[in-house]
């Protein structure tokens, strides 16, 4: 019995209704869950999303992030009910409600897509850039190198596990991609540590954005947030967005705001990690064998699924780095 049937089973979904109702002001008529830790309220009139948070402290903050973003004119993005609400030990925030378009979830499967992203994301730098300092003794500086590494040694370890599966020649293989970009990468850590720093949002994927009504692009979910350089987030998006343009280095560096790190030799050679794959790979590894069956499909369409097009993609830049620099 998981945790949700817990709390569907004492009523803590209804009490939480009952508590919100209470102590908001709002006429909160119903509740619905939407998934661990997300809840939608609506009352007759307007719709608001209740989010449970580890702490005081990773709440308190966003709501000044969010708060400051939108002081310094960054309107792409929700705002908080302004206080905070704790009920059983347990901290909720009230987020306002974004109403969606009627095309479905928001997604990286065109380059319109992407380009409202990237221009969203380049706001988010531009503006977080400027209140940076205000932040840096709340949230943590965003350290990519040794947080690869680490990476790199858990996939390492966890990939034995797998010695005598037909798919660990493939894992291995995608481990020396790994151990050449992390290398390439050691050898000018600068580029990584050293310039003009900004909030980063630390998980670009595409559920993390919301296209409104009206067209406009909002990002949300600020729970990875870091300082760091902007790049660090534009490294994350490429990750994300590759598969998409079917590892088509060309197509990738087109987008305005990505042209400019085309022949730049760290950031280059940061692609060829496989930080997707290790990751997944690294989780899959830590579960039970029922677990594993369940999430076998995944890891096998993620490592499998484009394969080809991955490797050659890896091997063009490696010849480009190699090569040019």
């Amino acid at each position: 019995m998981n945790k949700q049937y817990f709390e569907d089973r004492d009523g803590f979904n209804d009490r939480l209704l009952l508590f919100m109702k209470n102590n908001t002001g709002l006429p909160f008529t119903n509740m619905k869950q939407i998934k661990h830790g997300v809840w939608l309220l609506s009352t007759n009139y307007e719709k608001w999303v209740l989010k449970e948070f580890p702490s005081i402290y990773k709440l308190s903050i966003q709501m000044e992030l969010t708060k400051e973003l939108k002081k310094k004119g960054f309107t792409n993005t929700y705002s908080f009910f302004p206080s905070l609400f704790q009920l059983d030990d347990r901290i909720f925030g009230l987020i306002q409600y974004i109403s969606s378009n009627h095309s479905g979830s928001f997604q990286y499967d065109n380059d319109e897509n992407i380009e409202s992203a990237l221009n969203t994301i380049k706001k988010f730098h531009q503006t977080t850039h400027i209140f940076v300092e205000s932040f840096k003794e709340q949230i943590p500086t965003f350290k990519q190198i040794s947080k690869w590494d680490k990476r790199l040694i858990d996939y390492y370890t966890f990939i034995h596990v797998h010695r005598f599966n037909p798919v660990y020649s493939h894992l291995k293989r995608l481990a020396q991609y790994g151990s050449w970009a992390l290398q390439q990468m050691k050898e000018q850590p600068s580029y990584f540590e050293i310039g003009h720093k900004c909030i980063i949002h630390g998980d670009l994927a595409s559920h993390n954005f919301i296209k409104g009504e009206d067209g406009t692009l909002y990002l949300i979910d600020f729970d990875l947030i870091s300082i760091s350089l902007p790049e660090l987030d534009l490294l994350q998006f490429c990750n994300r967005i590759l598969p998409f343009l079917k590892w088509d280095e060309d197509r990738l560096f087109s987008f305005e705001h990505l042209r400019h790190l085309k022949n730049v030799r760290p950031f280059l050679a940061a692609l060829v990690y496989p930080t997707d794959i290790f990751r997944e790979w690294i989780f899959f590894s830590t579960k039970d064998a029922e677990e594993q069956s369940k999430k076998w499909g995944h890891v096998q369409r993620l490592t499998f699924h484009q394969y080809k097009e991955r490797l050659a993609f890896y091997e063009k830049i490696i010849h480009k780095v190699e090569k040019w620099f």
